[in-house]
């Protein structure tokens, strides 16, 4: 358990480093113990519902304004608003994705983690259409 701690740790200070939590750093640890990979879906996992909380909230609060309106869809399609992550859907469960994404896109490798993850969750996680 320490391991992941230290794993989300490094993943979060590393995230202000591109060069630390590119597709490539990311990748090479999904051939190793994947703490790292771990630890930055658990960064980024949280980050998101944070990002996600504030974008409903500003829809919830915020008067009709119309420049309220476009600057929270701005923000809603910024933070990715149309991911649907399934209840109980681990970190490690999304570091296997990430891993499994960049074995099957190693195009991809050279983007930031972040951009990794905003497009795999895209992809794995889409909300479905009602």
């Amino acid at each position: 358990m320490s391991g992941i701690l230290i794993a989300t740790l490094l993943a979060t200070a590393s995230a202000k480093i591109p060069g630390l939590s590119g597709g490539e750093a990311l990748y090479s640890d999904c051939r190793g113990s994947r703490e790292f990979v771990v630890g930055y879906a658990a960064g980024w996992l949280d980050k998101w519902n944070s990002d996600e909380f504030l974008a409903r909230r500003i829809f919830a609060e915020a008067p009709p304004k119309p420049s309220r309106m476009v600057n929270s869809a701005h923000f809603a399609i910024a933070v990715g608003i149309n991911v649907c992550i399934p209840e109980g859907t681990t970190a490690e469960a999304v570091g296997n994705t990430l891993c499994t994404f960049l074995e099957e896109n190693p195009g991809m490798r050279e983007a930031t983690g972040d951009e990794l993850m905003t497009t795999m969750a895209h992809y794995k996680y889409h909300c479905p259409i009602p």
